[in-house]
């Protein structure tokens, strides 16, 4: 009897030994797998925590990447609205006036804006020309939050677009950035062209109308001539076109360019070729040839 207690109790100590030594080479293997984690993935695994993520996502927008709003809760950066240039084409002649709008917004008022710039370098000009709100030197109304700067294309400037940066800080050092792009060219651009009526018959008095759209780099006044060749009906010269509200011109000064004409009534029904030219003060010029539809 006594032999068979110490045997049993002799199995039971042999497996709680070996459930011991397993144990222990489960903790010792585990010790090792921790040991062997690399930075990397120690940080994959306190990102995948649930707590982690939430806390990710408060700081961080994918779309828009660091997102300051939901660290400070209020917005600190300033706004640039809109940058705009008049004209949009301008001749590097040094003379004729550009006009650079900057709308701004700061979050903590106008008081908090320290300064709007504009990068005139492209132009000829300074690149850190001080823009003003103040309501002179080409500025409409002061204090509205359109900031202005007048300048103009420097001579030596090449032809081409050209890109304005413009900059506004405020008071507590967040910095905001926009831009424009300006046409620096000489030629001016016929737009449109268009006789009334379409189709005209050959009369020694009935008047025709032509009306020529131009699109000159800078002021519509600049344009030295705008003419149109009818030499094919008889005339001797090039027929100036009007924009001074007589004539047939309706509204003076603005882009549209008229002659009024006749076709004498010994002209063939035909379509014929009518050359449009226009030139401006700074040396550019343009032609562009055109139908007339004569019928009988």
């Amino acid at each position: 009897m006594k032999m068979i207690k110490f045997k049993y109790w002799g199995s039971m100590l042999g497996v709680l030994l070996l459930l011991i030594t397993l144990t222990c080479a489960a903790k010792k293997a585990e010790a090792e797998d921790k040991k062997a984690l690399t930075k990397g993935e120690f940080i994959e695994q306190l990102s995948a925590d649930k707590l982690m993520k939430d806390k990710i996502k408060e700081l961080v927008s994918w779309t828009v990447g660091y997102d300051v709003s939901k660290v400070s809760k209020v917005k600190l950066t300033p706004t640039i609205t809109y940058v705009k240039a008049i004209p949009k084409r301008m001749p590097p002649d040094g003379n004729t006036v550009l006009e650079i709008f900057a709308s701004v917004y700061d979050p903590g008022g106008p008081e908090n804006i320290a300064g709007v710039r504009a990068d005139l370098s492209p132009i000829g000009r300074l690149a850190n020309t001080k823009m003003i709100d103040e309501g002179s030197y080409g500025d409409r109304v002061a204090d509205d939050g359109v900031f202005t700067v007048q300048t103009n294309v420097a001579p030596k400037t090449t032809l081409g677009p050209k890109e304005i940066p413009v900059s506004v800080a405020n008071n507590r050092g967040w910095l905001a950035r926009a831009k424009t792009t300006l046409d620096v060219e000489k030629n001016p651009a016929i737009i449109d062209v268009k006789f009334l009526p379409e189709k005209i018959l050959p009369d020694d008095q009935t008047l025709a109308t032509i009306i020529v759209e131009i699109d000159n780099p800078g002021r519509v006044e600049d344009l030295k001539s705008v003419t149109a060749d009818f030499r094919a009906f008889g005339y001797t010269e090039l027929l100036p076109l009007r924009n001074d509200g007589e004539g047939g011109d309706v509204v003076a000064g603005d882009n549209n360019f008229v002659a009024q004409f006749v076709v004498p009534s010994f002209t063939r029904a035909g379509d014929y070729r009518i050359r449009i030219g226009a030139s401006n003060l700074v040396g550019g010029y343009i032609d562009r040839d055109v139908v007339l539809k004569v019928t009988r």
